[in-house]
């Protein structure tokens, strides 16, 4: 049976190749940096109780369309683009259905969801 003697210069070498390397980076090509200020305390009612739960950021209505994610590539801005188009189809016809139908037919269209047995 053999024995492998570990050293710190062994582990430093080892790890060395996990060590991530920025390449292609140009510093005079990035896009400005918005700093905001998250300074701020977190609401009386932000929830303390639950675990992970980051801290209250303001949102930020000064950002530029540029600044934000909407996807690396055209196929998924379109998918974006509809999943996105879904969820208002879908807040829309629930709306309509709150106004109209389901003031007579309350119980039809309603379905218990995650946990809610």
């Amino acid at each position: 049976m053999s024995t492998t003697t570990i050293t710190p210069s062994t582990v430093r070498d080892v790890l060395s190749d996990y060590t991530i390397r920025l390449t292609g980076d140009n510093p005079t090509l990035q896009a400005p940096q918005t700093t905001i200020d998250y300074s701020n305390t977190n609401p009386p009612d932000w929830p303390r109780n639950r675990r992970r739960v980051p801290d209250y950021q303001p949102i930020d209505r000064n950002r530029g369309s540029e600044e934000r994610p909407n996807g690396d590539n055209p196929g998924e801005r379109i998918f974006l683009s509809l999943m996105f188009a879904g969820v208002v189809l879908n807040a829309s016809v629930a709306k309509a259905w709150g106004a109209t139908g389901g003031r007579y037919f309350p119980n039809m269209f309603k379905y218990a969801i995650g946990g809610e047995w």
